[in-house]
């Protein structure tokens, strides 16, 4: 049998059998994979408690029947075990798994988008949980998987937003809208300049600065409004984990 060997972010795990166990990975090499542990919950040196999400493993393993690949073993290079001493950190870190999950399709290697996701649970991991993380972490994902929003210029006459300027976004657009051209757009949402501004940086910005980012509240408050919407949007679909911290923020 053929071994191969990948760095992988554990999504999610869950219980097969007496003994077994099904895992939802995010890998350098292949993307999203889903696998069996067999014997995992019995084995203390494969595996460990190595399989819980959050967890960056390396694993080893072969292809295996039905779409699943067979883990053979899993060694941690980071835990991330101080995520889940923090409500917040769990949620936010579950919105980030629960959007490589949703957003990507098996087996598409992207590997920029895997180094994104190990920076930011390391950001979580040794930071205060801030929610500015989520809206950078949003707009890096959209723009690597392709639906990176369109902040620039109207969608619809292609006139450019001037610096500061407001406008509207809209959804089934994929981006802003000027002023002449919002009444020929339903649904749209008004956004600030600062907003804007905003979220074009969370896009330029080097990644080691991401602990230190501040928002304005107006300017959190219009792109926790946009973001999650937009991303919902182009999934056809709400997100748990979302509406597990919408409910937890709104008490």
């Amino acid at each position: 049998m053929y071994l191969l060997k990948t760095d992988a972010v554990v999504i999610h795990c869950a219980d097969f059998g007496e003994s077994d166990l099904i895992v939802t990975l995010y890998t350098y090499d292949l993307g999203k994979i889903r696998g069996i542990a067999k014997g995992a919950k019995r084995s203390k040196k494969r595996f460990v408690n190595n399989l819980q999400p959050f967890s960056y493993i390396r694993i080893i393993f072969s292809e295996g029947r039905g779409g699943l690949i067979r883990l053979d073993q899993a060694d941690i290079i980071q835990p991330f075990f101080l995520i889940s001493k923090d409500i917040f950190k769990v949620l936010y870190g579950s919105y980030f798994l629960e959007l490589m999950k949703e957003m990507t399709g098996e087996k598409e290697a992207n590997p920029q988008l895997f180094c994104l996701l190990v920076d930011f649970l390391s950001v979580l991991n040794d930071s205060p949980p801030r929610e500015e993380y989520l809206r950078v972490f949003e707009m890096r994902v959209l723009d690597l998987l392709g639906y990176r929003p369109r902040l620039g210029e109207c969608t619809i006459c292609a006139r450019r937003i001037s610096q500061g300027e407001g406008a509207w976004f809209s959804y089934r657009h994929g981006g802003v809208v000027c002023k002449g051209c919002q009444t020929k757009v339903r649904g749209s949402v008004p956004v600030s300049g600062a907003t804007l501004e905003a979220m074009e940086k969370a896009l330029e910005m080097d990644l080691g600065e991401v602990g230190e980012i501040q928002f304005f509240p107006d300017v959190l408050s219009e792109s926790r409004e946009i973001l999650p919407r937009f991303i919902q949007y182009q999934l056809g679909k709400g997100l748990k984990s979302l509406k597990v911290m919408e409910e937890i923020q709104g008490d």
